[in-house]
């Protein structure tokens, strides 16, 4: 078998595995606005279990976030670990919005949330941020494995 064709069947088999391993995370993404007036907030998984929101993680995410952008963010946040960028290395799986709020959540930046595009540093997460973001915000936030960029286009 030829190297190029080995490396093809060793991407498919890793993609395949990867998708497998992410089966946990969501089906689809509900707004911050939708969520907050839902008497059971939760979204569906993939597999096809349920992903709950707890209302005070909503309401704390309501009170970081200003109303206008309410019905812009989308939950739960997907932070996938990037095994090819390095160690314990997670990006947040999203709009450049998602991003910010994660890096306001994290109290990573100071600008407001009316210049979030102005904000040009991605925002690369470390395990340290990661677990302060499962402590304070446990609902809100979906683990997954991301798939390196080079196979990313293939997908």
């Amino acid at each position: 078998m030829s190297q190029d064709r080995l490396e093809r069947v060793f991407d498919t088999v890793l993609k395949e595995e990867i998708r497998k391993l992410n089966t946990h995370l969501p089906r689809e993404r509900k707004t911050l606005e939708k969520l907050l007036i839902e008497d059971d907030p939760h979204v569906e998984a993939i597999d096809g279990s349920r992903i709950p929101f707890k209302k005070e993680e909503l309401v704390e995410l309501a009170r970081i976030v200003p109303k206008e952008f309410h019905k812009k963010i989308r939950l739960p946040f997907l932070i996938l670990r990037r095994m090819d960028l390095g160690k314990s290395i997670y990006v947040v799986s999203g709009s450049k919005l998602d991003e910010f709020t994660v890096k306001k959540m994290l109290e990573l930046t100071t600008l407001p949330f009316e210049q979030f595009e102005k904000d040009e540093e991605v925002p690369y997460l470390y395990k340290p941020y990661v677990s302060q973001l499962v402590r304070e915000f446990h609902s809100l936030i979906v683990i997954g494995f991301g798939v390196p960029e080079e196979l990313g286009s293939q997908i």
